[in-house]
């Protein structure tokens, strides 16, 4: 599997770069880092995501265990939103270029 090296008595796997690539997921994970960088390319690509008519009645709030938070002006766009809501999960992670959004809530 992995070849084990000896250097000064201590060892360590002979892949290095996957071993950081791990290491590196876990601490962004656990920190929520990845959700802020994620919600950072979200916010400032909005327009991409609902159009330039509707980026001024909705904002992204946060995102939460991977669920994206917006906040609506008023409860007639919020619900003609919930209609859409596949298809604005698509649009985020389409952006984010990997599945991380798994759902919306409106407020």
């Amino acid at each position: 599997m992995f070849e084990t090296k000896r250097t000064s008595n201590k060892s360590y796997t002979g892949n290095k770069v996957q071993d950081i690539q791990v290491l590196l997921e876990r601490v962004l994970q656990k920190n929520h880092i990845t959700e802020d960088i994620n919600f950072k390319t979200i916010s400032e690509r909005f327009s991409e995501v609902v159009g330039p008519l509707l980026v001024g009645h909705v904002k992204p709030e946060k995102i939460d265990k991977n669920i994206l938070v917006l906040k609506v002006a008023n409860s007639a766009l919020k619900f003609e939103m919930n209609l859409q809501k596949k298809a604005i999960i698509g649009k985020c992670n389409t952006l984010l270029g990997k599945p991380f959004i798994q759902g919306i809530r409106f407020v």
